[in-house]
């Protein structure tokens, strides 16, 4: 009797114990669950539909799940932003699946751990009512399963894709903005990522995005449709009626005015006034700076090209560069690293100020960007504000010896040019062990076709033409921690200096041959844009960026775009401005 008495008190005790550590194993999973959630957009689970649940209902419903979760997952990186804006994948949360256990061992570790905070979504086709499909659509809180949201979304009931692709629509704009709406989400989302209680603001937004994709698929199919943003750019209109402070419409917006209106200086200024009330309403925001800052550029640009403006159309341009380049240089001070640090601390210490998505925002520019990327997203910003700056400079030379301006010097501007480029070589290329080597102008153009000496040697010019090894890659050494935009902005400032006035060439340069090894190193640059892995530039972009348009008007510039199936919307101008022709 002691001996089975004792028995079944050890098992007991054993039972008590395995209890206490399932209960430990437990907590300590919920525990980092919520630290690794914190300040997180938590992600939307799907549930399925259990065919024991309910008999002849679940096939529909399982449809429609695996419909919504295709959805989610394919409208995340439509839209066409310009670069340097900010990502459009922050509308929608990432979609995940619950799939029921497989097995014992399946069914102990899910009593074992906790799950993961989330809101699942649980979709139940109901019977058609007056030729209506309708979906229940119910939102939990789990893992405490509590319903946050419920509704019924109907669509007429007609055998085809459009109806149903309409009905799933509806239900995810249902979901993300119930979803960013609740209470808690509200302060892991920053304050110009919000969509309001109003989903006709996201459901236009949709819409704009939807159009954008559909007239990009016509273009690639058939080059001869040409593209029309203005039905996404009336969406866009319509979405902001509803979320004024939403920076991610705002910045889809202007993207299609730069796009639509690149090569029309009057129309353009709207995509200017857009970045400028943005940067009012949120001046903390550094991609909508330097988005603004890279608009004024642009719309200077015109100063490169015309050598006899109005004196008034002149006063308003020099305006816009110095404009561009005070932005950009207030942006190079909010990125030091204790500014950014200040902003961190101000938003995760408890209080008024304290919001959790804001403190992820501002990490992001201290922490290294997730792999394959190399760097950070500030090292990023840097590099490519340099680079603007660089070409500010050249914009400058180009005002030397107009009306009511002194004219200087060849060898100060010679010398000019080589500082603008210095910089741009600093950013894009791996540092040389030997300072002496050469100038930026060197590293960039002409380092792999000279023999001897710091000057362009036209004798050895014809040799960049002579075909290599594979084993040699053609140009110098890229750096490694330079990221895509940095090599764009790289590529726009050599296609610029392919404009710069005789008296401004380096030694030993003709204008031919200036233009070929810009041409060359413009075109290297795009190549490395689009070889970093994390490059989100899209064809469109580089055929309507005005800063590129003079590399297509040369005979590799035009067989790089066609090897790239871009297609260049306009007749590119020509290279040689009316005051350097020969």
């Amino acid at each position: 009797m002691v001996r089975a008495l004792g028995t079944v008190a050890n098992r007991f005790l054993l039972a008590v114990a395995a209890l206490i550590a399932l209960g430990v194993v437990r907590n300590v999973s919920a525990f980092l669950h919520r630290v690794r959630a914190r300040g997180r957009i938590l992600p939307l689970i799907l549930l399925p539909e259990h065919p024991a649940e309910e008999d002849g209902t679940a096939a529909p419903s399982a449809h429609l799940t695996a419909h919504l979760a295709a959805h989610l997952t394919e409208h995340q990186t439509d839209s066409i932003l310009a670069p340097g804006s900010p990502s459009a994948a922050t509308a929608v949360s990432r979609p995940q699946t619950s799939t029921p256990a497989q097995g014992w061992v399946e069914s102990l570790i899910r009593i074992a751990l906790a799950s993961p905070p989330g809101y699942a979504v649980h979709l139940h086709e109901l019977e058609p009512h007056d030729a209506v499909r309708r979906v229940s659509v119910r939102i939990l809180r789990v893992p405490k399963n509590r319903i946050v949201a419920a509704r019924v979304v109907a669509e007429e009931n007609e055998e085809n894709e459009e109806n149903e692709e309409r009905l799933v629509e509806k239900v995810a704009v249902y979901c993300i903005v119930q979803v960013r709406n609740q209470p808690e989400m509200l302060r892991r989302i920053p304050r110009w990522e919000r969509w309001g209680e109003d989903e006709r603001a996201f459901t236009h937004y949709r819409k704009g995005v939807h159009e954008q994709r559909r007239h990009t698929q016509a273009r690639a199919d058939d080059a001869s449709a040409g593209v029309d943003y203005g039905t996404a750019l009336r969406s866009y209109s319509q979405a902001v009626k509803f979320a004024p402070g939403n920076l991610l419409i705002r910045h889809g917006e202007a993207a299609l005015i730069e796009l639509m209106h690149a090569h029309h200086p009057d129309d353009y200024l709207r995509a200017i006034a857009t970045y400028q009330r943005c940067t009012e309403l949120w001046p903390e925001h550094i991609e909508t700076a330097y988005r603004m800052a890279i608009a004024y550029s642009r719309a200077a640009r015109p100063l490169l090209r015309g050598r006899d403006l109005p004196p008034e159309r002149m006063t308003q341009l020099e305006g816009m560069a110095r404009l561009a380049r005070e932005h950009l240089a207030d942006i190079c001070a909010r990125l030091r690293l204790l500014s950014l640090l200040r902003r961190w601390l101000r938003n995760s210490i408890p209080g008024g100020r304290s919001n959790g998505g804001e403190r992820r925002y501002w990490g992001s520019w201290l922490m290294p960007l997730p792999l394959p990327a190399r760097r950070s997203q500030r090292r990023t910003f840097l590099g490519a504000i340099r680079i603007a700056l660089a070409a500010h400079d050249l914009t400058q030379l180009h005002l030397n010896g107009r009306h009511g301006r002194t004219s200087v010097a060849a060898d100060r501007q010679q010398r000019a040019v080589a500082l603008a480029f210095d910089p741009v070589a600093r950013e894009v290329l791996v540092r040389t062990r030997r300072p002496a080597r050469g100038t930026g102008v060197r590293r960039l153009l002409f380092d792999d076709h000279t023999t001897t000496g710091s000057a362009h040697d036209a004798h050895t010019h014809s040799t960049i033409t002579h075909p290599r090894a594979t084993s040699q890659h053609w140009g110098p050494v890229r750096k490694g921690s330079a990221g895509w935009m940095t090599h764009y902005n790289a590529a726009c400032f050599l296609a610029l200096a392919m404009t710069l006035p005789d008296e401004c060439l380096p030694a030993g340069y003709s204008r031919v041959h200036w233009q070929q090894d810009c041409n060359r190193s413009a075109l290297n640059q795009l190549d490395r844009s689009l070889r970093t892995p994390d490059s989100t530039l899209t064809g469109d972009w580089i055929a309507h960026d005005p800063d590129l348009d003079l590399l297509w008007s040369t005979e590799t510039g035009a067989a790089w775009a066609e090897f790239m199936n871009i297609d260049i919307p306009t007749p590119p101008p020509s290279p040689l401005s009316p005051s350097t022709a020969p």
